[in-house]
Parts: structure tokens; sequence; C-alpha cells
């Protein structure tokens, strides 16, 4: 890996290997902090709010993402990325990120007025009857929500991780702090969210938005404008498709019982760790520099060495979640919010094949446009709602999570298929078949002695999850690859 890692920092491109795996470090360890206290925060809410409440606040999230997505807010962001790295000289990137911001402020003004207008039919097409005030609200929410998030950005591809790691951990705090108070001591249940996130979100959005703007000055250029909304036209088709599949199934489960929305959205929560901790963490630093490292001869090969690296660790982190995710939720909520036996891992593994898509999605990107995309999410989103409206009716949250797992599986192959055919990226697909096999053998494995003692079954947890890291390692990773193992591990130790 080193001989690599050298290989890749030698390669003319402005941001090499070294850039993207320390980002991806920093970005790794914000996310880990967040989530400890997402998790901390679990048995409050549980005490706190009901499975109906619990519902009503992914149903909130739903329904303000869906207006989001469909005005293009949250395409603005890769639009920015990528128009900023077409430009040649810094006074036309400065232009890029202050064009952007510009139209960010238009764009979700506009998307806010819609969602207060329109709280009431849109409460009633979520299952959210009798909640338009507080739909309002979120909407507002949303407003600073979306501005904080786009103006992020720049400091990511500035390489300014520890700003980002620093006012995450503060919004972080803040957020926390909030929710205790409002939901725990003044007892405002769902509003108490609200609140909270609107106040964090507002105060932070002005400070980085200033901040930003203070950097690069205040410009609006209307061709970089419609350079950015040429890009984000498909992005915007591809992130609603996403989102139906992230969301839709909640909204057929809200058909069923409210309550089973609680009961499947922490389950998909704790699923979602994936995403979060391993998938973001590296997209985060991954999304900013892949353009740059795809130049020169044999882009192709360090995307090959990325792209395993990355399958290793998320079979990894799936395999851990998998075992240990679900003997955490039971001593952290009510037994109201227990979710079947295995349905975690079949969302787990769900969400490690869509990462892997994601991989492959991004080179789609690189020297062309991103209606390839648009065209992908389009096929994933029909194939998700067939399954959905299929699959949800008979058999609930266990008809969710494997049209979940179906839909991201099949995207997973058509990303990778569509990426060779592109720029003949030579990853092949039968190491990720045989990590998928040895994880189902591994759990079956598992599942077969149900003990009932907590201390033995995190025992049986930690010796199954063992099990799998000898065997990826010596059947999935090279022989380079296996040196380069041990010599990190040895490090750790040392440390």
């Amino acid at each position: 890996m080193d001989a690599q890692i050298a290989d890749m920092a030698a390669a003319p491109a402005p941001q090499g290997l070294s850039r993207l795996l320390r980002g991806s470090s920093l970005y790794l360890a914000t996310n880990i902090a967040s989530k400890i206290v997402g998790f901390v925060m679990i048995p409050f809410y549980a005490s706190y709010l009901s499975t109906d409440q619990y519902g009503v606040l992914n149903l909130l999230e739903l329904a303000t993402q869906v207006v989001a997505i469909t005005f293009g807010l949250q395409s603005l962001g890769q639009a920015l990325t990528r128009i900023y790295n077409d430009q040649t000289s810094e006074a036309d990137r400065l232009s890029v990120v202050s064009t952007a911001m510009f139209a960010t402020l238009a764009l979700a003004g506009l998307v806010t007025l819609f969602g207060v207008a329109f709280a009431g039919p849109i409460a009633e097409a979520t299952s959210l009857e009798g909640s338009a005030a507080l739909l309002r609200l979120a909407f507002v929410a949303m407003f600073f929500s979306s501005i904080a998030e786009v103006a992020m950005i720049y400091p990511r591809m500035q390489d300014r991780v520890w700003f980002y790691f620093g006012y995450t951990m503060v919004t972080m705090v803040a957020n926390l702090g909030l929710n205790i108070a409002l939901i725990g001591w003044w007892h405002l249940g769902v509003w108490g969210f609200v609140y909270s996130k609107l106040a964090v979100a507002g105060g932070g959005s002005a400070f980085l938005l200033a901040g930003v703007l203070g950097r690069v000055g205040t410009h609006w250029h209307a061709a970089i404008a419609g350079a950015l909304a040429r890009f984000a036209g498909p992005l915007i088709v591809s992130g609603g498709c996403y989102f139906a599949i992230h969301f839709s199934d909640r909204l057929f489960l809200a058909h069923v019982s409210r309550a089973e929305v609680g009961v499947y959205s922490l389950a998909y929560t704790f699923a979602f760790v994936l995403s979060v901790i391993i998938g973001d963490s590296f997209s985060k630093s991954w999304g900013v520099s892949f353009y740059s490292l795809a130049s020169g001869a044999g882009w192709q090969d360090r995307f090959v060495v990325v792209g395993r690296w990355l399958v290793f660790v998320l079979g990894a982190g799936a395999i851990g979640i998998s075992l240990f995710g679900r003997d955490v939720l039971v001593m952290m909520v009510p037994p109201s919010y227990d979710p079947p036996m295995l349905l975690l891992p079949l969302l787990v593994f769900g969400y490690f094949l869509r990462e892997v898509g994601d991989f492959f999605n991004s080179m789609l990107l690189i020297g062309g446009g991103s209606g390839a995309v648009g065209r992908i999410a389009v096929v994933g989103a029909v194939l998700n709602l067939a399954l959905n409206a299929v699959l949800i009716p008979p058999y609930g949250i266990w008809g969710a999570a494997w049209a979940t797992f179906g839909t991201w599986a099949v995207y997973c192959a058509i990303c990778w298929v569509a990426a060779w055919r592109t720029h003949r990226v030579a990853m092949h697909p039968w190491p990720l078949a045989g990590m998928l096999g040895l994880s189902a053998a591994c759990l079956y494995a598992r599942e077969a002695v149900a003990p009932h003692a907590a201390w033995v079954r995190l025992a049986l947890d930690a010796a199954v999850f063992g099990v799998f890291i000898v065997v990826a390692v010596a059947f999935y990773l090279r022989r380079d690859e296996r040196r380069d193992v041990w010599v990190m591990a040895r490090k750790l130790l040392l440390f």
C-alpha cells in the first residue's frame, strides 16, 4: 500500500491520495463522535417520545426533503464542486463559489415559501394529518440547514478539515443541549426537536455564509449560474430518486401503522451507521478530490486501489454493525422499539452495496455530464417503488427491508457495469461476491446459536467478527495488501 500511495502521490494530480486519506480520517472521527452522541440519545428519545412520535419525526424529515430535492436544493452542492474544478483561474473559482451561494439563498427561499404555503396538503400526503404548523416550522429550519450544507463545501474543497471538525462539534453540542432541555425538561416532544434544529441551523448558517462570502467576495455571474443549473438538472432527478429509495418505504409503512414506522426507522438508523461513519467520511473527501485524482495516465488503476480498500473497510464495518448492533439496540430501548431478528443485517448490507455502487457512480461524472447518473437513479427508484408496493402490504417491515436490499444490489451492479464500459475500470466483482457470501455464512452461524445471557452473546459476536476479519484478510486482500494490514495493526498496537 505504501508503494501504491507513493505512486498515486507522484501522479500529476493537485490532490493526492494522502490528502484523501487524511481528510477521510478526520471526517471519520467527526462522524464517529456524532454517532456516539446519537446513540447516547436513543434511550432519551425512547423515554420521552412514543413510537408514534418517533414516526412523526421521520415523516417530517421525509416531507421537507421531498420538497427540497424536487426543487434541486441538494444538487447545487454537487454542481458547485464540478464547476469549481472546471475553472483554470482562482478568480473564476471564487466567482463560482459566490454565485453558488447566492443561488442557494434564492432557491432555498423559494422552496421554503412553497413549503410554508402548501404545508397542509403536504402534511396530508405524508400521513402527517394535523401537523401542518409543525411542518411549516420544519421548512424554515430546512432553509437554514440547506444554506449551511452548501456553505460548508468551500472549506472542504480548501482542505480545511479541522475547521469542519470544530464547526461540527460545536453545533452537535449545541443541538444536544437544546434537545435535552426542550424535550426532557420542558416536555415539548417533537416540537422541541424542531425548535432545536431551527436554532442551531439558523446560527450556523449565518456564521458559515458570512465566512464564505468574506473569503470569496460577493459576485454573481449569469453564465456560471447557467452552468450550475445545467449540471444540477439531472442530479435533481437522481436526488429525488435516491430520496424515494431511502424514504418511500416509510410512506408505505405509514399506511400500515405509524408505530411500525417508528420501529423500522430506529433499525434503519442503526443500519445507516455504515453510510454515515464509513461512506460519508469517505465521500466528504472523495467528493471534492476525485476529479483531480482522475488525471494522468493510469488513473483507473489508482481508482481500483481505492475501491478495493473501500470494499474491505465497508465489509468489516457491515459485519460489525450487523453482529453488535442489535445487542446494543436491545439494551438501549424499550421492547416496543425492538426490531425483528436479522432485519438489521439485511438493511446494513443493502447500504454496503449502495456505498460500493456510489463509488462507481462517481466515475460517470469524469469527463462527461450527469445524465447517466440521473438515468441510473430513475431505474433504482422505479424498482424500489415496485418492490415496496409488492412486498410491504403483506410483509410489513420485512418487505421494506428486502425491497431496500434488492434495490441497492441492482443499483450497485448497474453502476459497476457502467463504470467499466465508460472508463474500463478493471475491478472484478468476484471478491465482493465472496465477501457477501462470507458475511452471510457468519451471520447464519451466529443466529444458529442464541444464548440468553448478554455477555455470552457479546462474546460470541466478537468471536464471529474475529473469524470474519481473519478469513477476509486471508482471501480478499492480496499479498501486498495483507502486509500493509499487518504493518498498520502493529503500529496501532505499539501506539
